[in-house]
């Protein structure tokens, strides 16, 4: 039996590309600290793949720090940003929907004093007027997602730029843009209205492991993780030069032809749903990201058809993979979802190696899952 995977906002499949690079990266072992033959050859590859990376976020390459993952990007972000702007303010303006990489730091900021803003997020969209109002009393910084990792929400960057270049409170804007990134009309935007961002390699068909910052020109935050000073002392630890030759290589190859490729399942999708007569509730938010699509089975727990699906090798998830196993995360709660809607939605994420062979197939198996399984 042959796996039908969407599940890639958890993990994407890794693309040739990236398979290509990390095979031929694999050679050159040397450590890109080393001043010798063969760590100026590793450090020349990271180079390299820091200008793909770079040119994906239509930044600068000393703009572009390499880290172990999405997460690891976002805990560098949020202590730095609260250690440097501390004596400014030690009010953090963010949603009710951010992913726990984001949520979590900002509670332990907040046990040790900081005060935390959550902006409400009902129907996947941001109040600006609330945050306009929050801005009033100044901000150290706002920390707001690209694109919400279970519902696909896109959020409006240019508009919290806007509100916080009003208010002349100086905040400064951190973007957990992880499950947004390179999936957007705009592709300048992060780096645009941002002062710091955090992506990751495997969520664009790079491998898990690597992750990257970047970091406006000019902004001295202090490193999180310290030691041999790698990464321009951003960022300490040996490289993972084959991982990052990895990243670089899937940067340049997810490209619009991929995006178009992945909206068009979507929106295929989307209406195969609706028109299987089963009880399945779309959760479209107004502005969303076309590789995420939730969904609300009525009467059927979301584990039970999770279970029912992997049963015929199909590979979809409740919401983030990151707090599968500790219950909702409360984005869904926070998107609007009542308690009984959200016990029984699934979350479907497209890839650039999904067809509309597998969609119709997807498609076809929730519809009877849905009828067979509902209470």
């Amino acid at each position: 039996m042959s796996t039908l995977y969407f599940d890639s906002a958890a993990t994407s499949i890794p693309c040739r590309q990236a398979v290509e690079a990390a095979s031929a990266a694999i050679a050159f072992f040397g450590n890109p600290s080393s001043v010798h033959s063969e760590g100026l050859a590793a450090k020349k590859i990271i180079d390299s793949a820091r200008k793909s990376v770079a040119s994906a976020l239509y930044c600068k390459p000393e703009e572009v720090v390499f880290t172990g993952c999405g997460s690891e990007s976002n805990n560098q972000a949020l202590f730095g940003l609260s250690k440097l702007r501390a004596r400014r303010s030690k009010r953090i303006i963010t949603t009710n929907s951010e992913h726990p990489s984001v949520s979590a730091p900002l509670a332990s900021l907040e046990a040790e004093g900081f005060e935390i803003i959550r902006l409400s997020t009902k129907g996947g969209a941001i109040d600006i007027s609330e945050l306009e109002s929050e801005l009033q009393n100044g901000a150290a910084f706002v920390s707001i997602m690209l694109a919400n990792n279970e519902t696909g929400a896109k959020y409006d960057l240019a508009s919290v730029r806007r509100a916080i270049d009003r208010s002349g409170c100086g905040a400064l804007l951190h973007c957990d843009a992880v499950q947004g990134f390179l999936k957007t009309d705009d592709r300048r935007e992060i780096a645009k209205y941002c002062d710091c961002a955090s992506v990751s390699a495997h969520k664009i068909g790079g491998f898990k492991g690597v992750g990257a910052l970047f970091v406006k020109n000019g902004l001295k935050m202090p490193p999180f993780i310290k030691g041999g000073g790698q990464e321009s002392g951003f960022r300490s630890g040996t490289e993972n030069t084959v991982g990052i030759a990895a990243f670089g290589a899937a940067a340049e190859a997810f490209n619009a032809e991929k995006l178009k490729h992945i909206s068009e399942l979507y929106e295929y999708t989307k209406q195969l749903i609706l028109e299987s007569g089963a009880e399945i509730k779309l959760n479209l938010p107004e502005k969303h990201i076309c590789t995420i699509l939730s969904v609300s089975v009525a009467g059927v727990r979301s584990e039970v058809m999770l279970n029912a699906l992997s049963a015929e090798g199909i590979c979809i998830s409740a919401g983030s993979a990151c707090s599968a196993r500790k219950g909702p995360s409360g984005a869904l709660e926070a998107f609007g979802l009542t308690k009984q809607e959200i016990e029984g939605t699934v979350r479907i994420s497209f890839g650039a190696d999904n067809t509309r062979e597998e969609c119709v197939m997807l498609a076809e198996r929730l519809a009877v899952n849905a009828k067979r399984l509902k209470r």
